[in-house]
């Protein structure tokens, strides 16, 4: 650096401000912009399909009053399920034992049914519960999983034959400790056919389905849920943090005895979970659409595979609204990690040698590039949520650090006004979710947080637009 040498000042021409702040507009509207739902399928909706409207007969069946474990509705409810089984074509068995899951027992009576492949090389089995808590009839937890397996099952029989079997698991005694899918997976025979498990669940009455949790070597997983449902709703953020939480569905005992699979829920409207409001009059027909089209469409996919050596390895994933499911190995997180740190440093040393007024705002970053080197390792799904925003300030600092005294149009203008992208296409979707899965106090608190994040990762356009 010469002695004497003057500071440099980097500004837009007025065009190029009005520009920016357009950008910045632009992406923030599309990052609260509701994903798209699907609409809820009529009952005379084509027969290939899945319906809602009719899965619907199936919940208000089960949901009329609470039917949990030892009470004569519950007795109903099993009854009822059993001869929808039936009316379908299957031959549905019952498992009656005790479930034993940590610290609770119990007397269950599973359901379980069957539907033959052409050639199997392992089962697809959908899993959902049919007893309910005290409180609630549990028209969202879980009759509609119920629901949308016999309407799945409906579906199946109107197309040909599927490769792989299908295995229905309607368990019982969820709500009292998992004790039906630790009855099954203790001493079903079929215990350890299963290729794949798709548990149907909710934590509430409506809202978005989405898949939040998966088993390990999770890859060949997610990209079949693209392939599936191109936009699905499921992020890897999700699965880090349900994964170190202390709640647990059926999956969490499948898994434990060394299943693969996939959780799909709504939790909108917690307020009426296990409540007398669980009813079908509140429950969201969206949300049972959803979930009945991951499940029609993944049993599709998963039934003409080959289950029997999946690959290994975990994905980074997570939906925008502009390009649907985005999947990657956990490998290129490293990596990626490193290249981010690495554009910083030039940044910052391009600035410092140039003497850019406000170079010093590039080290402001560097913070958050050390701390996803560590996520990276710890918490390799979550890293998406600083990589990516991160990766957008990098490449507008860049620019910033090594443009004329004046930007205009051009090549450098087109960068700045995509790069904010990266941050308000993956941090804005999210402040809804955490707000309804964490609650005002705990989920405010986080949102504050990505706000704050948000804005610094945009900091150096709104430096140009000041």
């Amino acid at each position: 650096m010469e002695p004497g040498k003057e500071k440099v000042s980097i500004a837009a021409t007025p065009a190029a401000r009005w520009a920016l702040a357009g950008g910045l507009a632009l992406w923030t509207a599309i990052g609260f912009t509701p994903f798209g739902r699907p609409l809820p399928l009529p009952a005379d909706a084509p027969a290939g399909e899945f319906s809602a409207g009719r899965a619907m007969v199936t919940v208000r069946a089960i949901a009329q009053r609470p039917h949990p474990v030892g009470s004569a509705d519950h007795d109903r409810v099993r009854d009822y399920v059993l001869g929808e089984f039936r009316r379908l074509g299957l031959t549905p068995e019952t498992q009656a034992g005790t479930g034993v899951f940590r610290r609770y027992t119990g007397k269950v009576e599973n359901i379980v049914a069957r539907l033959p492949g052409t050639a199997s090389t392992r089962p697809v089995m959908l899993a959902a519960h049919y007893d309910s808590t005290r409180r609630g009839p549990g028209a969202g937890d879980d009759a509609h999983g119920v629901a949308v397996l016999l309407e799945t099952l409906r579906a199946l029989g109107q197309s040909p034959r599927l490769r792989n079997d299908v295995i229905f698991l309607v368990t019982d005694g969820e709500e009292a400790g998992l004790l039906g899918a630790a009855l099954f997976m203790s001493g079903h025979p079929w215990r350890g056919e299963p290729g794949v498990v798709l548990n149907f669940e909710a934590r509430g009455t409506g809202g978005a389905a989405t898949m939040f949790e998966t088993s390990q070597n999770n890859a060949w997983l997610v990209r079949a849920l693209r392939t599936a449902v191109p936009a699905a709703n499921a992020t890897s953020f999700a699965y880090e943090v349900y994964r170190r939480m202390p709640n647990d569905t059926d999956l969490s005992v499948f898994k434990r005895d060394g299943l693969a699979g996939m959780n799909f829920a709504f939790i909108e409207h917690p307020e009426w979970y296990h409540r007398p409001q669980d009813d079908p009059g509140h429950l969201d027909l969206r949300s049972v659409q959803e979930q009945g089209r991951y499940a029609l469409a993944l049993t599709r996919e998963f039934g003409a595979r080959d289950l029997n050596q999946p690959p290994s390895g975990d994905a980074v994933y997570f939906p925008t609204l502009v390009t649907g499911l985005i999947v990657y190995s956990t490998a290129w997180v490293q990596p990626l990690a490193w290249f981010t740190a690495a554009a910083l440093l030039a940044a910052a040393a391009a600035g410092w040698r140039r003497r850019v007024r406000g170079f010093w705002l590039v080290l402001v970053f560097l913070v958050p590039a050390i701390l996803q080197l560590l996520i990276a390792k710890a918490a390799p799904g979550a890293t998406y949520l600083l990589e990516w925003p991160l990766a957008g300030a990098a490449i507008s600092c860049a620019v910033w650090m090594t443009a004329p005294p004046v930007i205009g149009g051009g090549w450098r203008l087109a960068v700045l006004m995509l790069t904010p992208g990266s941050s308000l296409l993956l941090l804005t979707p999210m402040f809804h979710t955490l707000i309804v899965a964490l609650g005002p106090r705990e989920g405010g608190i986080i949102v504050a947080v990505a706000a704050l994040w948000m804005l610094i990762t945009v900091s150096p356009q709104l430096k140009l637009v000041a």
